[in-house]
């Protein structure tokens, strides 16, 4: 059990682990969790409770290029479809590395 924020936070991890094991140098991270790109975005990140914020941002510290941004549910297709895939249990684990669209 777990807050919304935090389950926004913990996607937001494991992509980043996912990413750093590829060996990719940049990231871009879009979610429609606003409050996620804050508490990301905060300076003061180092004082932040929350272990999640803390631990992505250490990864981002290690990765060359990064940006975060807050895009609309409505506007995220690949999200949409994503969140559709979950509904199927007998889908594993998938990485993909092009746009869904």
């Amino acid at each position: 059990m777990c807050t919304v924020l935090d389950a926004e936070l913990w996607g937001i991890l494991d992509g980043l682990n996912l990413i750093l094991e590829r060996g990719y140098g940049s990231v871009l991270i879009q979610t429609d969790s606003l409050e996620a790109v804050n508490v990301i975005q905060e300076e003061s990140f180092r004082g932040s409770t929350s272990a999640l914020v803390r631990r992505i941002r250490q990864l981002l510290d290690t990765v060359r290029l990064w940006k975060i941004q807050h895009i609309s549910r409505d506007k995220n297709k690949i999200a949409d479809g994503l969140v559709r895939m979950v509904h199927d249990r007998r889908s594993g684990l998938r990485v993909f590395e092009d746009s869904l669209l």
